[in-house]
């Protein structure tokens, strides 16, 4: 079993140049996804018309090889973040959590991209509601 990697206030932040980039990536990827996905399907719909032709099937197969390149980028950047022992919380919003001890109770260190430090942190399970200030 793999030991809980956790992290003080300023180990956390001593990571988010990384972080930032990698959770930067995950939310432009699960913005562009839906919009990918549905070129997809119109292109497999245009190829699949009795008047179809080679140029509509190549279009399809390009959409559908776009979806699986952003979906592997996305299960990539998602991995990094899992290998730091970082939760992912919402990829389109960029929130993630980092796990740390507060008094001696395991607690979520919260950030989302756009802010500047790691400044709030919440009880595991309460979520970005739940967000105080540190």
């Amino acid at each position: 079993m793999q030991r809980l990697r956790t992290y003080t206030v300023d180990e956390a932040n001593n990571e988010l140049p990384r972080v930032r980039r990698i959770v930067g990536q995950i939310a432009e990827l699960s913005a562009l996804l839906p919009e990918l996905e549905d070129q997809a399907r119109i292109a497999e719909y245009e190829s699949k018309r009795p008047a179809a032709g080679a140029e509509d099937r190549d279009r399809h197969q390009q959409a559908r090889d776009a979806v699986s390149g952003a979906e592997l980028e996305l299960l990539k950047a998602v991995a990094s973040l899992n290998g730091m022992g970082i939760q992912l919380k919402g990829p389109l919003e960029g929130l993630i959590d980092f796990p740390s001890y507060r008094d001696g109770e395991l607690i979520e260190l919260c950030w989302k991209l756009g802010e500047e430090r790691v400044e709030y942190w919440h009880k595991v399970g309460e979520g970005f509601a739940g967000r105080k200030k540190l």
